[in-house]
């Protein structure tokens, strides 16, 4: 399981990440970027359909070319592009290597993945959050000194506590390439049409509310609820101050604090009425509600600037989780990528890997919104494209966030809690006998 000790020490170093943030970022043509990376997009996927792949890439060919097969995560096709792009980046680093990405949306992703990297063909680098690299860790390469120095990689030049939650019982798995809060977005055309003032930072669970009643109505709600395991868990910090996991890396999901809190969440659809029923979809339908204009407001991490900015048909604006019991904050969590264990080619998949999580690529994913960057001299790039008030509200939610933690078994729990949670949300069933039932179910 990833280590406590980097857990714990999460806090103060992303103070220091926060303190990093500024507005000054190297300018470059980010839109001419995203069109290049759409036209790999289809060279590369004309390429794949014609060569095909096995074990995770092929040998030199022809023309000495070795093909590196990526597989990650992307809600949209502006996201698709832009990770096109960082594997543009990757190629043109590396002289004879050849980057092949293959995408799968979120839920899609977790679904597949399992299967995917236990097989002969399975991708040499892959996707992996913070919280689900542990149950994966014997079907990946470990990156020890001698890895890291074939790659290129010093580790020093990355935030240091996203480095150490990218480690299994001590061991290096996967480098990162972001971390972030989770923060809320809001819809500010909708509050200025209800006549309404738009969230500020130091509101409060009540104020969230009544923000939530006053732009309700004729088709619209205050805010979209989620089924999805992490999006509730980012609300407990500020509601009962801990979260689904304890600091000991066990779920502590049906105790009295977490029952109330899932049932104030809930009553959101049926006592205040400011969020729609939800379906068992397996979709991010909470940001499709968001940007259709059909919800106010909604819960999500940086890595949704560039998906949002792009899809946005309205001014769009940023404030820290509001103020409950728990005393405010939320959950900071991060992600990177790893080598597996069947690639043919590992020491072009290291190459491939530096490039990757590189300075350039991160400089390039902060500019487009897509990652609050590792790296820390490329963090002040995120700000560039971000929205105009995020530049306050990122540093101020890294300063009172909480390390994610997840149990060994999360990746299996979260659909878990998938299947069941839409009948709480939907008040047909009780939260109480649910938080029962996954506590007793998870990890079995």
């Amino acid at each position: 399981m990833v280590e406590p000790t980097g857990i714990a020490r999460s806090r103060n170093l992303y103070r220091k990440a926060a303190m990093v943030a500024c507005l000054f970022s190297r300018k470059r043509d980010v839109m001419a970027r995203i069109v290049r990376g759409a036209a790999l997009a289809f060279a590369t996927a004309t390429a794949m359909a014609l060569a095909g792949c096995s074990g995770g890439g092929d040998g030199p060919g022809d023309g000495g070319e070795v093909e590196v097969d990526w597989f990650t995560t992307a809600g949209s096709e502006a996201e698709k592009a832009v990770w096109e792009e960082v594997a543009s980046i990757a190629s043109e680093e590396n002289e004879g290597l050849t980057v092949s990405l293959s995408t799968a949306a979120w839920p899609d992703y977790w679904t597949k993945l399992p299967t995917v990297i236990r097989g002969n063909g399975a991708p040499c680098v892959a996707y992996f959050q913070m919280a689900r690299l542990a149950p994966f860790a014997p079907s990946l390469m470990p990156l020890d000194d001698a890895a890291l120095e074939t790659a290129g990689i010093d580790t020093s030049e990355f935030d240091s506590s996203i480095i150490d939650a990218m480690k299994v019982d001590g061991e290096l798995y996967a480098i990162p390439y972001d971390l972030g809060p989770y923060i809320m977005y809001y819809n500010k055309d909708l509050f200025e049409s209800a006549g309404a003032p738009v969230p500020e930072a130091g509101w409060t669970v009540e104020d969230f509310v009544e923000a939530g009643k006053a732009v309700t109505g004729d088709g619209v709600y205050g805010f979209s609820v989620s089924q999805n395991a992490e999006r509730f868990n980012a609300w407990l910090p500020t509601l009962t101050g801990e979260l689904l996991v304890n600091e000991d890396y066990e779920l502590d999901a049906d105790n009295a604090d977490v029952v109330e809190a899932l049932e104030w969440y809930a009553g959101l659809v049926g006592d205040e009425q400011i969020a729609s029923p939800v379906s068992s979809s397996t979709q991010d339908l909470e940001q499709q509600a968001f940007l259709s204009g059909n919800a106010a407001m909604y819960v999500d991490g940086p890595w949704a600037m560039v998906n949002l900015k792009e899809n946005a048909p309205f001014e769009l604006g940023t404030v820290t989780m509001p103020v409950g019991p728990g005393g405010g904050g939320t959950v900071v969590g991060g992600s990177g990528f790893a080598i597996t264990k069947t690639c043919a080619n590992p020491d072009e998949a290291l190459k491939a890997l530096a490039s990757i999580t590189g300075a350039e690529a991160e400089e390039y994913l902060g500019e487009t919104g897509r990652a609050f960057p590792a790296r820390t001299a490329q963090q002040p790039s995120w700000y560039g494209n971000a929205v105009p008030d995020a530049e306050e509200t990122l540093p101020a939610a890294l300063e009172s966030g909480i390390g994610y933690r997840a149990t060994p078994t999360w990746v299996e729990d979260a659909v878990l809690w998938q299947q069941g949670i839409v009948g709480v949300l939907n008040g047909d069933s009780d939260a109480e006998q649910f938080l029962t039932d996954f506590q007793d179910s998870a990890g079995s």
